[in-house]
């Protein structure tokens, strides 16, 4: 994915900032209705009773290109759109997600997905299109405010430029490399993220044990009572710390301020708890992936603040903190918990869940030189899982600058 054939352009002319060696001469304009038909035939389910595949919305992967799965069409209740291999596919429905696919088989779609086919540009070419500024600007030039969708008298109207065909397919062609190569790497961080869930599955039901340096087994794990290996934390924020922390599901405890750009919390913040590095907190709202809540443990600040909303607590010397970070993690303590949280009381997204049943929630616990093997080894997964999402990001941010160059 070299761009050594790529040469810069410095003539203010209607022609990309990185272009191919073999190609001159000006891109042509012309809106993107004449460009580019979304005309699709209909499928009815009704009349259609053999299996076709069926894409909805949530088959789309947010800005990756990815199919996530699909349905089949002959059993769903409405009309859908059908589209061949090949087709560009683009939701409509809340066009700020930059849900998009190019097709590898015929099917249908959801009402709520365009059916794109280029008319003068090829649908590989198309398909790079609307991943551009340009067109996710001219699509999030929606109608409607709680459920937007993209207006198609506005997209076809935008003016776009396109070269020869020649030229397409091989911007096409380059581009697609590069997507093949973020493709490549998620599914390799796939295959870790799956191959540390199984380690976890083995190591905790006590199929997988480590031994010690004398090639002896550990002592049997042991149960414990939350509260016997952690005391709760209730320190008010005397000293006015102002650096107010909300749990996130995927990157922990996090300041306000970094993460919603603003604080939502209170003016006044004294009565929050107030911790420090490698402190935990528990959120009882349930979320994506935790659906018995979230515990974080305080790692990128030295202190920060939380509301009252929030159990936290402290670990004592009993137990290595990087066993218990992975423990919570997976989610080893959901069915303790689901077994004190009140049944169907959940009030407002939170579970009804007192500090007293939290702290008495039972703990499988090995002992420490195991608890320190076993967070050695998960966090040895985790540095190359961390590894690969550098390397993701930095493929999707050259793709991004590919974009903005390669296209007028």
């Amino acid at each position: 994915m070299s761009t050594a054939t790529l040469h810069s352009e410095k003539k203010e002319t209607l022609v990309p900032k990185l272009r191919f060696l073999s190609f001159e001469g000006n891109w042509e304009l012309e809106k993107f209705g004449k460009l580019v038909t979304n005309k699709s035939g209909k499928f009815n389910p009704i009349k259609e009773k053999s299996f076709t595949k069926c894409i909805e919305l949530e088959h789309l992967a947010t800005e990756t290109g990815q199919l996530l799965g699909f349905i089949d069409g002959s059993n769903s209740g409405s009309i859908k759109n059908k589209f061949n291999e090949g087709d560009v596919l683009f939701g409509k429905l809340r066009p700020y997600l930059k849900k998009y696919l190019q097709a590898s088989f015929d099917g249908v779609c959801s009402s709520e997905i365009w059916v794109l086919k280029g008319l003068k540009i090829t649908n590989s070419f198309l398909y790079q299109i609307i991943q551009t500024n340009k067109f996710i600007d001219l699509a999030n030039q929606s109608s409607g405010s709680k459920m937007p969708r993209a207006d198609w008298n506005v997209v076809e109207s935008g003016i776009f430029s396109f070269p020869t065909f020649p030229e397409q397919q091989k911007i096409a062609s380059f581009l697609s490399a590069v997507d093949e190569k973020i493709q490549q790497l998620s599914c390799k961080k796939e295959l870790l993220e799956q191959y540390k869930k199984g380690v976890v599955q083995q190591l905790f039901s006590g199929k997988l044990r480590f031994k010690d340096e004398n090639g002896k087994n550990y002592p049997d794990w042991e149960e414990k009572k939350l509260g016997e290996v952690a005391n709760r934390i209730v320190r008010k924020n005397k000293e006015n710390n102002l650096n107010v922390l909300t749990i996130s599901a995927q990157l922990g405890l996090v300041s306000q301020l970094e993460y919603f750009n603003k604080s939502v919390s209170a003016k006044d913040v004294t009565n929050y708890y107030l911790l420090e590095k490698n402190d935990f907190a528990y959120n009882k709202s349930y979320s994506n992936g935790y659906p018995m809540g979230a515990i974080k443990r305080l790692k990128k600040y030295d202190k920060g603040v939380v509301s009252t909303l929030y159990i936290c607590f402290r670990f004592n010397e009993s137990v290595s903190l990087n066993f218990m970070e992975q423990y919570f993690e997976f989610g080893l303590h959901n069915k303790e918990i689901e077994k004190v949280a009140q049944e169907g009381a959940r009030n407002h997204g939170l579970l009804n869940i007192g500090v007293n049943d939290f702290l008495n929630v039972d703990l499988i616990i090995p002992s420490i030189p195991e608890q320190q093997k076993i967070a050695n080894f998960l966090s040895g997964i985790d540095t190359k899982i961390d590894g690969v999402n550098k390397q993701i990001t930095q493929t999707q941010t050259f793709k991004k600058g590919l974009l903005q160059q390669m296209f007028v």
